[in-house]
């Protein structure tokens, strides 16, 4: 596989073996990617995953988005922050590849995008949380640079 660059659009594409280009492009709005995020969050109904989307994305998230033609084939959703412990962060709160084109290449190219995000708005770390039993998503990540670091603990807020 092939990673190039398209500086006249800020895209990056990955070509793969039968020549099917993947473009990764940041989205306007996050809700165009919903469909695929909510096969990453399908335990949210509608209504709270449309209303965490909305809350997030007036917070800063942003999407990228994977793209074969006009098909969205991946996602991933981060935000930037900023703490004393990392300092600047782009943190990656989503990153989900269609079931039928993983292990081809495109969280590959998401994070490496998302990486190149991170270097472009001067941040010190990218880092993510991955849930203790996603297995293969802690080799993916491990397989792309990232290391484990600590746990994540929380406490639920009764209503």
């Amino acid at each position: 596989m092939r990673r190039d660059g398209d500086a006249r659009a800020g895209l990056r594409s990955l070509g793969q073996q039968d020549e099917t280009v993947i473009r990764v492009v940041p989205l306007q709005r996050a809700a165009e990617a919903a469909p695929l995020l909510r096969v990453l969050r399908a335990t949210l109904d509608d209504a709270t995953f449309a209303l965490r989307l909305e809350r997030a994305e007036a917070q800063g998230y942003r999407v990228l988005a994977a793209l074969d033609g006009s098909a969205m084939v991946g996602a991933l959703g981060y935000r930037l922050s900023d703490d004393l412990t990392w300092g600047r962060t782009l943190y990656v709160d989503d990153l989900v590849v269609a079931p039928d084109r993983r292990s081809s290449g495109i969280g590959r190219a998401l994070l490496a995008e998302a990486r190149a995000q991170a270097a472009t708005s001067n941040c010190d770390h990218l880092r993510l949380c991955s849930g203790l039993s996603r297995i293969d998503a802690h080799r993916f990540y491990e397989a792309n640079g990232l290391q484990r670091f600590s746990l994540q603990f929380v406490a639920r807020m009764e209503e």
